[in-house]
């Protein structure tokens, strides 16, 4: 049977990349960094591995570095006010050439979905929906996940209107980790979506 948490967990270890975190972690050995390699003159040269050496799924011990780590995560990506668009902003943002909002409903218009109908998934003030959908606030980071994962966004179509924000997928965040591993592998089912966020204490998003 599909155990979807243990594919997320080394999913996790792949892509997760604060290692500063990471390396503070018990049990955690840290990896040697310096290495050197020898031309094909003979010359032998130094030089430090790259950073993604210290990534978990090198770790031999993974399993119980990562659940120690699971019990430390606090999600810290708070954002439940919109910013209202100055004028010159909210035209940019309505009619530019890479407009998030142009963007947002050709998605919802390929998928076949109303926006307004779109907004009942979302635990947002109908006002402030409204306005997003109109362009006259901008769309945070949580707001597009939330939006991806009800409305069934395609990874590549996530990180496409995150760009379009001057957002992107930042793989030292826990939460950004976790909604690009459900995106990629378009997993949309409600309860392995509450699994999901609930096994790596995701909050914040706008999800009913």
């Amino acid at each position: 049977m599909y155990d979807f948490l243990t594919d997320l967990d080394n999913y996790f270890c792949e892509k997760y990349a604060h290692y500063d975190k990471i390396c503070a972690l018990p049990g955690y050995r840290m990896p040697k960094m310096q290495t050197s390699r020898t031309d094909e003159w003979g010359r032998t040269f130094a030089y430090t591995l790259p950073a993604e050496t210290m990534r978990l799924a090198l770790q031999e011990n993974k399993a119980e570095i990562l659940k120690e780590l699971k019990k430390r995560i606090v999600d810290k990506t708070f954002s439940f006010s919109f910013v209202a668009l100055g004028l010159f902003k909210r035209i940019k943002y309505k009619y530019g050439k890479f407009s998030p909002k142009k963007e947002l409903m050709r998605l919802f218009e390929g998928y076949k979905i109303n926006p307004l109908e779109a907004g009942e998934e979302l635990a947002i003030d109908k006002e402030i929906w409204e306005g997003l959908c109109k362009g006259k606030f901008k769309l945070t980071k949580n707001t597009i996940f939330s939006i991806a994962l009800t409305s069934h966004f395609t990874f590549e179509e996530t990180k496409k209107l995150l760009s379009l924000c001057d957002y992107g997928f930042d793989y030292t965040v826990v939460k950004d980790v976790v909604i690009a591993y459900l995106l990629q592998n378009k997993i949309y089912n409600r309860p392995m979506i509450d699994s999901a966020l609930a096994e790596y204490k995701v909050e914040n998003l706008f999800i009913k």
